[in-house]
């Protein structure tokens, strides 16, 4: 099969793509949300209806005890999409979306946006124990990675307009523009600046005021008593308090990291196949929230589990007893969903127990030490910050999004603290995030985390071998250390590497070499090197066919390790 040649496009030309990437991250965001209510309210009260307002707990049910039931019926369908049209569409989805931008050309197939889409709306609605994220950072990435593919575009753009679909994807489901900008800077875009910075965040916005129009405008997690400002200094014993907090965040990250791939692994290794795994584990999440509406009166643990965080958030819940059980409840869910073969994401659980073990935490701190000012909700929400960034590798789109899905500016210096702990306890005792380890697994490495790359600032003439040797074709020629530049008179034949010698300098030159001006960055130089297979660049400062006596330098893959080690060494 021909290979088209790839076609680089220009910024004013990826903005008016990322436009519109946005309008259908926008857009997709809302199908995703209604399709959500329409299957919740379906299974749970009986009525076709789309609105369904995840922050309200669900009212006691028309099925009685057959309400178990509701997951199965979910899991069902969902086993059925996933095994039948798409696996990659099983999981939370993000690792997918890495996966492709790292090993596959940044090529997702157009169908698994929609097969996730549909799935986890499926399982999300009927109980399953997952979040939005996931899906609708899917939705927007294949949208992303299927235009550029029909446009040609070269790999480094296309993952541009897949981060610029994530990005407004996780901005109009969450009403939270910024964090998905720093999401899609954080996670998927492989190096940072100008060309791509602007056209992620033109998706952002763009999807956010579409999610705004049709969702409503209000934060995610909007409580009148939170977005009232406190222009008190707070106690420094309080503040140090959120130290040991994030100690026991990156405990409960870890156990959560660990635990999804645990219950994943067992769910494999069990008899039966893809069916018979999901329905069981399901039926036990059926009857969790069975239980919890038979003994409390609310479902708890079902769904995203919104409804509970704002229950924390305006201290309506606060028996420790009832925060420990469910913060273990969600956990398993958790583990029970996404391990069986569920679809969806892990933004929501990470949300509730570090919502419920903040709450925990914070009562603890308050009966401990009563004359310091401690509020429980502090730490609540900044646990819901430390869940997020320090189990997914994002500790800045955690504590952004946070304090936009809260509007909470009271708590930024308890988020940064228990945040930043939180993720270097989880890195040392888990080095692969919940996205991350999912790849190792398949032994795939990728970054975790926004990385500096300083080959972005250098150009050719900050790497380049400026001494080296000309010798006439044929020159018998002794070993050097330096690379040798073969001319026949005026003519370039090729060059030789350092320390080859021993014979007629025509008879061992590498021919395959290309010609870079002086100003030509390092990766576009790279990446011409790869794509023509080339072992040498040869440098100038004039256009044309240079004479060999206007060659200034000498690029080898001896000078890119070299530049590649002492970048290493500021890392």
């Amino acid at each position: 099969m021909t290979k088209h040649p790839e076609i680089s496009r220009n910024l004013p030309f990826m903005c008016l793509l990322s436009f519109s990437v946005g309008i259908i991250a926008g857009l997709g965001a809302w199908a995703f949300r209604m399709l959500i209510g329409l299957v919740h309210n379906i299974l749970f009260l009986g009525k076709f209806q789309f609105f369904y307002d995840a922050n309200v707990h669900t009212p006691g049910n028309p099925w009685g005890l057959w309400v178990i039931l509701v997951p199965v019926i979910g899991a069902l369908m969902v086993a059925w999409m996933v095994k039948t049209f798409a696996p990659e569409a099983k999981g939370h989805g993000v690792p997918e979306v890495m996966d492709a931008i790292y090993y596959n050309d940044s090529k997702i197939r157009p169908v698994v946006g929609l097969i996730k889409a549909v799935a986890s709306a499926i399982c999300i609605g009927s109980g399953g124990s997952v979040g939005r994220e996931g899906p609708i950072i899917q939705i927007g990435a294949s949208f992303g990675s299927t235009l550029g593919q029909i446009l040609r575009l070269p790999p480094r753009q296309i993952v541009t307009l897949i981060a610029a679909g994530a990005a407004g994807g996780i901005a109009a489901t969450f009403n939270a523009p910024l964090g998905g900008l720093i999401f899609g800077i954080e996670l998927l875009l492989v190096s940072v600046n100008a060309r791509n910075v602007l056209p992620v965040t033109i998706a952002s916005v763009t999807a956010t005021y579409i999610g705004r129009a049709l969702l409503g405008v209000e934060p995610s997690f909007y409580f009148p008593a939170l977005t009232a400002l406190d222009l008190q200094l707070s106690s420094v014993w309080s503040l140090l308090l959120f130290i040991p907090f994030g100690i026991i965040m990156g405990l409960v990250s870890t156990l959560f990291v660990r635990g999804i791939y645990w219950a994943e692994d067992r769910f494999d290794a069990m008899p039966g196949n893809t069916y018979t795994r999901h329905l069981s584990a399901m039926f036990v999440v059926g009857v969790m929230i069975w239980l919890f509406m038979r003994y409390t009166g609310y479902y708890y643990v079902q769904g995203v589990g919104y409804a509970t965080i704002m229950d924390i958030i305006k201290a309506v819940l606060l028996d420790p007893q009832l925060l420990i059980l469910l913060f273990f409840c969600k956990f398993a869910a958790t583990c029970l969903t996404l391990g069986s073969g569920g679809s969806g994401g892990v933004f929501s659980p990470s949300l509730f127990m570090g919502a419920t073990m903040g709450a925990l935490v914070g009562q603890a701190a308050a009966a401990l030490f009563p004359g310091i000012g401690i509020d429980p909700v502090n730490f609540a929400i900044a646990g819901m910050a430390a869940g997020v960034g320090s189990s997914t590798g994002a500790v800045i789109t955690g504590a952004v999004m946070i304090l936009e899905m809260t509007q909470d500016a009271n708590v930024v210096m308890p988020i940064m603290i228990t945040s930043a702990f939180a993720y270097g306890i989880r890195k040392w005792l888990s080095p692969g995030s919940i996205y991350t380890l999912k790849l190792l697994r398949r032994g795939h490495i990728v970054p975790e985390g926004l990385q500096a790359a300083m080959s972005e600032s250098m150009t050719v003439q900050d790497i380049m071998a400026k001494r080296y040797k000309t010798v006439d074709a044929e020159a018998f020629l002794e070993p050097s250390e330096t690379p040798v530049l073969v001319i026949s008179g005026e003519a370039i034949l090729g060059v030789v590497p350092p320390h080859i010698g021993g014979s007629k300098a025509r008879l061992i030159c590498n021919q395959h070499y290309i010609m870079t001006p002086e100003k030509n960055p390092i990766n576009d130089l790279l990446r011409e090197m790869h794509s023509t297979k080339a072992k040498f660049a040869l440098v100038t400062g004039t256009a044309g066919n240079p004479m060999p006596h206007e060659i200034s330098g000498i690029v080898a893959e001896g000078e890119v390790a070299a530049s590649t080690m002492r970048e290493a060494t500021l890392k």
